[in-house]
């Protein structure tokens, strides 16, 4: 084939697309990935699940994930005051290596899965935007037209498109198939910090998610990325970061976004206290208006991948694993569809678009029960009496939907959400589940040398080079 024609052309080098390009480069099939972007570049979503562990083993990256980035046992919610709080160890109910997922750095984490592309076969073009795209010329035919950094124009045919354009949802918004989730409208700010003193569970790898005041509708979120920097952030609803932005300017704030960040994570005693001393080693960056549903996620020609399928929201930590899953259900569909005859619908793919959303209407679900101030809080489901180290517990399903198990089980977790999302209900469910209910364990009891191993020279590492914008 010349260099303008391909099996596959992907739109997009985040996990989705990276992930399509070395599982179809690997099938044997020319693909060619651009990417708007050079690599690394920041990015929000640091924090992985344990289903992700056995797309890495697949892809090959494990061991340099165990190498570079901290481990996660687990994810503590706290209230608004630091009183209440719930621990949730992956390691009650996932008895393998998976249940320690990873911290990551996400310019280094997605350069890798990305050159991993390479390494499998894939042309990858970097600083290549995407300019024109068209599905509708044949069924078995699209064309893209790319521009580079000299503003060369440049068009490319394939037999089959994979949008993973990210946010930018480039098949979507061209087609007006883009729609906001209303109800999560929100906005998050967050940066890094080096220096911090570990506690409240980032000492053991542990996620910590805080929980903010109704009015805002939002969350902090502290993750380690190393033996002494954390990402730290916060999220909220639009009405509510309109508002502050007047505030902060008319009280003569130069830098909104920085003061806003401070105030809000200082609010938090836990957090207060981890940041004093430490140094913010990474501009403020802003995600906003996230949440957004994308109709018409598959033809006969193209398949939406990862965000420019939808986001919904980065609270339980599964924007990377829902974008690799889906990966992995569409690439062999995809390869269906490059090698065989087919008749009609592509049924394997309808398939796995089946599955795909299940899994983000599970996981919205979930969402939206995190923000309803009337259901029982994931800081408190587990702060009483009652045992959940077993299979057999009240909150045995808690750990497993926290872990990433969604895919294939989402519709026996919508049932358990009937209980969830009734406070009675689910009191009810502690009192006959749990026979035999003693306290609940607030640590998942891993070393410091088990969640951080060799992050001491890797932060020495780190710090020789300059952090990017």
């Amino acid at each position: 084939m010349s260099r303008d024609q391909h099996d596959v052309i992907i739109i997009g080098g985040g996990p989705a697309g990276s992930t399509a390009a070395s599982l179809l480069a690997r099938m044997g099939h020319d693909v060619i990935l651009f990417e708007k972007e050079k690599f690394p570049r920041e990015h929000v979503g640091e924090s992985l699940l344990p289903f992700c562990h056995a797309l890495f083993a697949d892809l090959g990256v494990l061991p340099e994930l165990e190498r570079r980035f901290v481990r996660k046992p687990g994810v503590r919610f706290i209230d608004r005051h630091g009183q209440t709080a719930t621990t949730w160890c992956f390691g009650h109910v996932i008895e393998e290596d998976a249940y320690l997922s990873f911290q990551v750095i996400r310019s280094e984490f997605d350069e890798l899965l990305l050159n991993r592309s390479r390494q499998l076969g894939a042309e990858v073009r970097e600083q290549t935007k995407v300019k024109e795209v068209d599905v509708t010329t044949a069924p078995n035919r699209v064309r893209v037209v790319t521009v580079d950094t000299a503003d060369h124009e440049r068009a490319h045919h394939a037999r089959f498109l994979i949008d993973a354009s990210g946010r930018d949802a480039v098949l979507g918004t061209k087609n007006g198939w883009r729609k906001p989730r209303a109800e999560l409208d929100r906005t998050a700010i967050w940066s890094h910090w080096g220096g911090v003193t570990m506690q409240a569970g980032l000492e053991e790898g542990l996620s910590l998610i805080c929980y903010v005041g109704e009015e805002k509708k939002g969350w902090i979120w502290v993750f380690p990325l190393g033996a002494n920097r954390i990402t730290a952030g916060f999220v909220a609803q639009n009405a509510y970061l309109k508002d502050a932005r007047k505030r902060w300017e008319a009280q003569g704030s130069t830098d909104w976004k920085q003061d806003l960040l401070m105030d809000e994570l200082r609010q938090s005693d836990v957090v207060r206290a981890m940041l004093q001393g430490a140094k913010q080693a990474l501009p403020v960056q802003v995600n906003g208006n996230y949440s957004y549903e994308v109709t018409r996620h598959y033809g006969s020609n193209y398949a939406m991948i990862g965000d420019a399928r939808g986001f919904i929201d980065p609270i339980f930590s599964s924007g990377v694993f829902l974008s690799m899953k889906t990966a992995f259900l569409v690439a062999p569909a995809v390869h269906r569809q490059l090698t065989e005859p087919i008749n009609g619908d592509n049924e394997e793919l309808a398939e796995a678009y089946r599955r795909v959303t299940g899994a983000y209407g599970f996981v919205h679900r979930m969402i939206r029960l995190f923000y309803d101030p009337h259901a029982v809080t994931w800081a408190e489901a587990g702060a009483s009496s009652m045992a959940h180290k077993q299979h057999e517990s009240a909150l045995a399903a808690g750990h497993y939907m926290l872990s990433g198990d969604f895919f294939e089980h989402h519709e026996r977790y919508n049932r358990m959400f009937g209980l969830l999302e009734d406070p009675k209900k689910f009191r009810n469910y502690q009192r006959i589940v749990v026979a035999q209910p003693k306290l609940i364990d607030s640590s998942c009891h891993v070393p410091w040398d088990v969640a951080f191993g060799g992050m001491a020279d890797m932060d020495a590492q780190r710090e020789k080079a300059p952090a990017s914008a």
